[in-house]
């Protein structure tokens, strides 16, 4: 099990500025989303440290090269599956916003590794609700 790591990358300041001209009250008006970079994640996970913790792992890509990675440790409870699926299923749910929000990016797809599917059956479904719904 590696320790936790967080994103590294930032996103880029031209790209906020001119994103941001687009909401001011005298500028034409354009779609905000026009510049939004495509990224794609894979997302894997396991039960780690005598049972007690889940890792998550995931991968930033933009098709061709993996850009960043971040992995945290979720508190595990095996009795307890549907909170435990719901922890998880969150975690990954806010750290992929976080990361479109910062980074001006929108993620089209991604790969989820069977293990991570056992524990939250319901992350496919949630994260193309996410995808299709912003």
């Amino acid at each position: 099990m590696a320790p936790p790591h967080q994103f590294q990358s930032h996103g880029s300041e031209a790209l906020r500025r001119r994103l941001s001209s687009v909401v001011a009250a005298k500028r034409p008006n354009v779609a905000g989303f026009a510049s939004l970079t495509p990224m794609w994640a894979g997302i894997a996970g396991t039960v780690v440290n005598n049972g007690t913790s889940f890792e998550v792992a995931i991968s930033v890509h933009d098709s061709v090269y993996n850009t960043d990675f971040a992995s945290a440790l979720v508190p595990y409870d095996a009795t307890e599956p549907d909170a435990q699926s719901e922890a998880i299923e969150q975690h990954v749910i806010s750290t992929i916003r976080k990361f479109s929000t910062e980074h001006l990016c929108k993620f089209l797809g991604a790969g989820v590794t069977l293990s991570l599917l056992k524990e939250a059956p319901n992350l496919c479904t949630r994260l193309w609700l996410m995808v299709h719904t912003r």
